[in-house]
């Protein structure tokens, strides 16, 4: 019987801290080679042409983390140790983007429509893999990590992992842009990285390649892949506190039970849930401002890396605010000033089309900008606010069963897809505009909660 309050030495609390930071900041890396608002909808669309398939792979990634999370409640609230859950979900995770680089190399340009279906059933592999692993690791890190710290810790997290997506940035505008300039000690690297993946990938497919498409691609997911694993490996250092938990596990249907009890007897909780149905349903114009800009104002896929350091180096100096307004404000601050800024990327980019062409460029590296404080701060506030408003004993279903019941909004940018065609994307972007409104006048009314007993026990540990 594993003893209450784990591992007692005061240098884990410390030690913890530093395993989890270095995870998010790898998997901030993870993501930025990846990066679901550019990367993943430009190779999308460039293989398909089609705006329902780049909106299908834009809910990917929020429906396939959605979906596990009640079943994964269920069969984890009642055990004390949770990494196992953890390491499972990653692996698959890792196992499948090395999937979808082999599919890419090995397809290549011969089938671009199995190289798509291949990509997207990886992908939901790969974000229901994810699902899986993010309630133990929101256990775990909730467990490490004191309430009022937590918007700290969030936002170093983020802080780090921007300083090197700054750097993935002008990468991925390198490879895609067909430029060799690669400079200092980080450039060296990456070129010979980029040499042997170019000597693998003709090795496999026994074909000499000049990292065109899709193959550029590939590069920046077998990076994103290497970025995971050592995610993966960073979090597995950390030493696991044991807090009390339920004694046995709940009959699955006595377990779906606490899910409605929770919406019923929680205003708050139901007010979050609806504020989190409106940005999911603000952010459905998201996946095609690329697409957008490559066709109706004629960008180049190269500047796509620019944006990603726009957007990078945005959330790195915004991190430092981030920090300071969730320690001293509270972590409901972060998603009102959050969902006030929710509006501006989709009302910029409707505007986009009606500036001189010499004004569009600019404005979207506003649209991203914003988009990296926005995301840095959305990030911090919803996973901090969503551990404090958790009873401790209860987190597992409560948040899994949130998540679970949000599984449909996931599927927003698919809605997307089907209206571009009919109402063009400025009219996509316009609706988008009206629900950023709906979500600020929702986040006015939540609350700032945090758990007494909670607090007691992880000073405990």
């Amino acid at each position: 019987m594993p003893k209450v309050g784990g591992v007692c030495n005061p240098d884990n609390k410390t030690r913890n801290f530093r395993f989890a930071l270095l995870q998010g900041t790898f998997m901030r890396i993870n993501l930025a080679f990846a990066d679901s608002s550019t990367v993943l909808p430009a190779f999308i669309h460039k293989l398909t042409q089609s705006d329902i398939m780049v909106g299908l792979a834009g809910s990917m990634m929020t429906a396939g983390w959605m979906w596990p999370q009640l079943l994964i409640s269920n069969l984890l609230e009642h055990r004390p140790r949770k990494m196992p859950f953890y390491a499972l979900g990653m692996s698959v995770r890792v196992l499948a983007w090395l999937a979808i680089f082999f599919s890419t190399i090995l397809i290549g340009e011969q089938n671009p429509m199995l190289l798509a279906a291949c990509f997207l059933g990886f992908y939901f592999i790969s974000s229901s893999a994810m699902g899986v692993s993010t309630l133990p690791y929101m256990d775990i890190v909730s467990k490490s990590i004191e309430p009022q710290e937590r918007a700290r810790f969030f936002s170093l997290r983020q802080l780090y992992g921007g300083f090197f997506a700054i750097w993935v940035g002008f990468l991925v505008r390198a490879v895609l842009g067909n430029e060799a300039e690669f400079t200092g000690i980080l450039g060296r690297i990456t070129q010979t990285f980029k040499t042997l993946t170019m000597y693998f990938i003709s090795s496999i497919c026994h074909v000499e390649t000049d990292l065109g498409f899709p193959y550029n691609y590939a590069f920046l997911f077998i990076c994103s892949v290497s970025a995971a694993f050592l995610s993966f490996v960073s979090f597995l250092g950390v030493r696991e506190p044991i807090h009390p938990v339920q004694p046995t596990r709940q009959p699955m249907w006595q377990h779906l039970k606490q899910g409605p009890y929770f919406l019923r007897t929680d205003r708050n909780y139901r007010r979050f849930i609806l504020f989190r149905v409106c940005a999911h349903f603000s952010g459905m114009a998201s996946p095609f401002y690329i697409p957008y800009a490559l066709k109706e104002l004629g960008f180049s896929e190269a500047t796509m890396g620019f944006f990603i350091v726009c957007s990078a180096l945005s959330g790195v100096v915004s991190n430092t605010m981030w920090g300071y307004i969730g320690e001293t404000h509270g972590v409901r601050w972060l998603l009102i000033i959050t969902a006030g800024l929710m509006v501006l990327p989709p009302a910029i980019a409707f505007s986009s089309g009606l500036l001189p062409a010499s004004l569009q460029m600019p404005a979207f590296f506003l649209i991203f900008t914003v988009g990296g404080v926005l995301a840095n701060g959305m990030m911090v506030g919803f996973m901090a606010y969503m551990l404090n408003i958790a009873p401790p004993r209860s987190r597992p279903s409560y948040i899994g069963f949130m998540n679970t019941l949000l599984f449909p909004v996931g599927f927003a940018p698919v809605a997307g897809g089907m209206l571009a065609p009919h109402i063009g994307y400025r009219g996509l972007f316009a609706i988008s505009v009206g629900i950023c409104l709906a979500a600020f006048r929702i986040a006015m009314g939540l609350q700032e909660i945090m758990h007494e007993n909670e607090m007691a026990e992880t000073r405990d540990d």
